[in-house]
């Protein structure tokens, strides 16, 4: 018996099958078999909302991928510049090293033209604040503060 004639057969009525019928209904090819006219063929209305389900969740991992490639391609821009500023720095650190060794200073001085000096002032450490006694307690400062104080000088800005 062909397939497309049990088909048909099926088709017509409901058949109770024993096991063995079923095993050798399995045993027959299905290829070439046209099952375009079946009775309980799918709407493919039922299938519009997983279709759009399926076509949101694919974007939505599409556009997470391309956010994390976005933010390592950052990364990479922010470590290569962040490496660049550290040379930089170890280089700064060792030119101002260099320029505060006294030895170098000694140097750059007797290439400018400076020479020892031949006589060397020390001045003593400034006074601690004292109290003026009056109507008022005031404290004076040992120093004076300059122009902008209250000695009438122009303020500095």
């Amino acid at each position: 018996m062909s397939v497309p004639s049990i088909l048909d057969r099926l088709r017509g009525c409901r058949i109770v099958k024993t096991s063995a019928q079923l095993e050798a209904d399995e045993a027959l090819p299905w290829i070439g078999v046209d099952f375009s006219d079946s009775n309980d063929a799918r709407s493919t209305t039922a299938l519009l909302p997983l279709l759009v389900v399926a076509l949101v969740s694919a974007l939505g991992v599409a556009a997470l991928r391309i956010d994390l490639i976005r933010t390592r391609y950052a990364m990479s821009t922010a470590m290569t510049e962040e490496k660049s500023l550290i040379e930089e720095q170890r280089a700064l650190i060792v030119r101002r090293r260099q320029l505060r060794d006294p030895v170098e200073l000694a140097i750059q001085a007797h290439q400018r033209g400076f020479r020892p000096s031949a006589h060397v002032l020390t001045l003593p450490e400034p006074l601690p604040p004292f109290h003026v006694q009056g109507p008022k307690d005031v404290e004076l400062p040992a120093v004076a503060a300059g122009p902008g104080s209250a000695n009438g000088g122009q303020s500095w800005r």
